[in-house]
């Protein structure tokens, strides 16, 4: 079969690098419509990462994420890569990308390195983290340096950055634009969905507000007021959506004193930022288990980081919950199902005994503090998922043949 997945060649590059050449390409990620890359130069220029995403379909999308980078990047300069070039270039084939060059950050992944940490330098890594957003949740979408990035971006014929220029609106590229409440609950509904809903979303008058009801009994049932809705754009602040291990990047310092000691260096993929309530991001938190964040250890500290900085508010609470209530609907459906990756998941939370605190700032929680709490190793966590593997596999052998 033809592959068909898009990589550099010598004529886009030639276009992106019109002086300097890169000696040497590594492909990080690559499908039909996109590639990242990082470029090595034989001159002494510094590594750089590649985006390119051919122009059509989401590529609209492209254009609002390097500008919600920049902006980001104005806030915390020492942890965003700096955005170096971009625009738009063709390949041989004739085929027009959106090309950005951003700043290679030397370091390894929090993923890597998290479990050779001790125990203070996991609570300091953490704590930078915090401030960061701290910084970032003090910028909203009508912020005058917002605006300024978006009239920048804009003024080089980039498509896409209408949305946030309207007043009153929230939202990312990735999940959508909103201008009311239940448009959110929507937009997230429909992103967990897969063949059926797991629940289903009414909105009535303004009296009734929006109720979520899990196709699930034991799950229950949400209520979401217009009232607490109708704050939510107020609400909405600058958001990373994506803080998993993979996209921290640390980097080891040694002291006066020969000690070292690991320091956040960078802040990475920024493709599910926006403007949202800092809620949000607070509950994007308890859906990454294990296949994006294994760590319960790193959840547990930057849980009570963002819950410090989320609002103690009912509007807050109630998007919590709702959100927590879609996904965990979604996931008993999958579950049910028999899909492997819900029930590597489920697997993971009984073996490490976690149980979802009643408040959505906490989420989950050692069902016991009596004894120490030890993660599972990389090999553990092989271990476990070849498990589940087996017994999914095994399971519908034995369904296909009493069929």
């Amino acid at each position: 079969m033809e592959n068909r997945n898009i990589g550099p060649d010598d004529i886009i590059l030639k276009e992106i690098f019109t002086i300097d050449l890169p000696t040497k390409t590594t492909v990080i990620l690559q499908d039909w419509n996109k590639c990242v890359l990082k470029a090595e130069f034989s001159n002494g220029i510094e590594p750089c990462i590649v985006r390119l995403e051919r122009v059509a379909g989401e590529s609209r999308m492209f254009p609002m994420i390097a500008a919600l980078q920049q902006v980001a990047a104005m806030v915390i300069p020492h942890l965003v890569p700096r955005t170096l070039q971009f625009g738009k270039a063709m390949n041989a084939e004739k085929d027009e990308f959106h090309f950005s060059v951003v700043e290679f950050i030397r370091g390894s992944t929090l993923e890597e390195v998290w479990g050779t940490l001790s125990e203070e330098e996991r609570i300091s890594v953490v704590e930078e983290l915090g401030a960061a957003l701290e910084k970032l949740h003090s910028v909203r979408p009508g912020d005058d340096n917002v605006r300024r990035v978006l009239q920048d971006m804009t003024s080089i014929n980039m498509e896409g950055l209408g949305p946030l220029e309207q007043a009153g609106v929230f939202g990312g590229p990735e999940l959508g634009f909103f201008q009311d409440g239940p448009s959110l609950l929507e937009a997230i509904e429909k992103s967990r969905r897969r063949k059926t809903p797991a629940c289903t979303l009414t909105t009535g008058d303004i009296s009734s507000g929006t109720t979520i009801l899990s196709h699930f009994d034991e799950i229950g049932t949400a209520t979401v007021n217009t009232s607490d809705m109708e704050t939510w754009k107020s609400e909405a602040v600058l958001c990373h959506n994506d803080l998993t291990p993979r996209n921290l990047i640390l980097r080891s310092c040694t002291s006066p004193t020969g000690e070292v000691r690991y320091k956040l260096a960078g802040i990475i993929d920024w493709e599910f930022s926006g403007f949202f309530p800092a809620s949000y991001e607070l509950s994007l938190q308890d859906t990454y288990f294990p296949t994006a964040n294994r760590h319960v250890s790193y959840y547990l500290l930057l849980k009570e980081h963002l819950g410090k900085l989320t609002p103690r508010s009912s509007s807050h609470t109630t998007l919590s919950k709702a959100m927590d209530l879609i996904y965990e609907s979604q996931q008993r459906s999958l579950v049910e199902g028999n899909k492997i990756p819900a029930k590597i998941r489920k697997r993971f939370l009984e073996t490490l005994k976690m149980v979802k605190d009643e408040d959505p700032y906490v989420g989950w929680r050692r069902s016991s503090q009596e004894t120490p709490f030890e993660e599972l190793s990389q090999a553990e966590f092989v271990k476990l998922e070849n498990d589940v593997i087996e017994e999914v596999v095994t399971k519908r052998k034995a369904s296909a043949g009493t069929t």
